[in-house]
């Protein structure tokens, strides 16, 4: 009939159709079509809500497992969703046959489309021993292997909810089903909340990432061989401070010890630390570690240009920055390595468990870290430079789902974010001295304005 439609044919012969057209001959034909699908299937829309696409998680949902050929999923069941939607790689893991549909599209609760590839039809599943037949449509779902929607609802009896209990209830041929849901956070079935809403919700899933580390070094399970030395040892007294300024000396070292990112040392290196003094008043400790840097190989891992980092974000409409909380001290020292942070104080001789900041190589390391972390993801939706990370997307669909997976990512690697550093779903975000939005790339003014006072 589709092609019958295309090629402009009447229906029951092979003829053009036209206002004057009639059949030459009279008869009974019958019609199959050809992709397994009904009209109205193909002349609905489609739609899915926020929350069954990108799998973000509040407290009252109802989920089942559903076994579909040799593969054991969860589903999510939302009335907010118009069809049922699979997975595009649980229907390619499982070898279920997608029917191809050029254009295709799916439209999103908040007014995004996003691409489906096309649909499985006469896909058969089971829940809790009841069987159903019905087509799939194909989708990038983040957090669920299906979603069953109203098309799949409507062909059951009414239903019985009760979301405390997690249960569902109907009449089907002839007796009484009772579902019992899978008891775990996952979307809400109703997508009412608008998508600033949705945010706040994701990231109260990842409240870990967002926590002050306690003895960091411990936690964190990555080691690099950071830096290659000569052999020849260094050693510099303590420089000259007033009481005051020991004081805050002893406190700061105090503070780290008990953090577990230094610990005392009979290291034969020692270097001087340096009090620098910060916008605020408050003091920045520092070590001088400039005759170690002079015995040092350079490290040469190409460092991003800024320029050439911001040519990537042609098209994004919604921006998010994370900033590492003390990004460097997030990286273990070698085992080999570590004697040679030593730095002396007036009270103690002390070396860094983590990488400090001064070391001539850090930069250079810290980068190739970051880039190997997250690797699956720059120059598709992430720039990184050093601790700064910008997330960029061109929906609100795309950011959440973005935002997701870099967390989950971070979480992962044990990586930790300082949130009063953070900017989520953004239109307009400053990094790296510049303004940018979705009408382009800007100088920062108030940097502009620092260069020209």
């Amino acid at each position: 009939m589709a092609e019958k439609r295309r090629k402009g044919e009447c229906y029951f012969c092979t003829e053009q159709f036209g206002p004057d057209h009639k059949c030459a001959t009279k008869g009974v034909f019958l019609l199959e079509l050809d992709d397994g699908t009904t009209e109205e299937e193909v002349t609905h829309e489609l739609g899915i809500s926020l929350h069954a696409l990108t799998g973000i998680s509040t407290a009252k949902t109802m989920q089942l497992r559903v076994r579909l050929g040799d593969g054991d999923l969860l589903a999510l069941v939302d009335s907010a969703s118009t069809h049922t939607f699979i997975h595009d790689d649980v229907a390619r893991r499982l070898g279920l046959h997608v029917t191809p549909r050029l254009g295709l599209s799916v439209k999103v609760a908040n007014g995004d489309r996003v691409a489906s590839p096309g649909f499985c039809s006469n896909t058969m599943l089971i829940i809790q021993a009841e069987e159903f037949h019905t087509s799939c449509y194909v989708l990038a779902l983040d957090g669920f292997d299906l979603v069953l929607g109203v098309q799949w609802l409507a062909t059951l009896e009414p239903i019985v909810w009760d979301f405390a209990a997690l249960t569902m209830e109907f009449w089907r041929d002839g007796h009484v089903v009772r579902w019992t849901g899978v008891d775990t956070r996952a979307p809400a079935l109703f997508a009412v909340s608008p998508p600033q809403n949705l945010m706040e919700v994701l990231l109260e899933d990842f409240n870990d990432v967002f926590a002050v580390p306690r003895l960091l070094c411990h936690r964190r399970a990555l080691m690099i061989t950071a830096f290659t030395f000569f052999q020849v040892w260094h050693q510099w007294r303590p420089y000259r401070y007033p009481q005051l300024l020991k004081d805050e000396i002893e406190r700061q070292c105090s503070d780290t010890l008990a953090q577990g990112l230094i610990r005392t040392t009979t290291s034969p290196f020692s270097s001087p630390v340096l009090l620098v003094k910060k916008l605020d008043g408050s003091w920045c400790f520092c070590v001088d570690y400039r005759a170690l840097n002079d015995k040092t190989v350079k490290d040469k891992f190409p460092i991003p240009v800024v320029h050439e980092l911001l040519d990537e974000l042609k098209g994004a409409r919604f921006f998010t920055k994370l900033d590492l909380r003390n990004g460097y001290h997030q990286v273990r020292m070698h085992p080999d390595d570590i004697a040679k942070t030593a730095f002396r104080t007036h009270h103690g001789h002390f070396e860094f468990l983590v990488m400090p900041f001064g070391l001539t190589n850090a930069p250079a390391t810290f980068q190739a870290l970051m880039n190997d972390i997250l690797r699956p993801y720059i120059r598709r939706f992430v720039l990184v430079f050093f601790e700064d990370i910008l997330i960029y997307s061109s929906s609100w669909a795309e950011l959440l789902q973005h935002v997701k997976s870099v967390l989950q990512l971070l979480h992962s690697r044990g990586l930790f974010l300082k949130r009063s550093k953070c900017s989520f779903g953004k239109e307009t975000v400053a990094y790296l001295g510049h303004i940018i939005s979705g009408d382009g790339v800007a100088m920062d003014p108030d940097k502009v304005a620092a260069v020209e006072a």
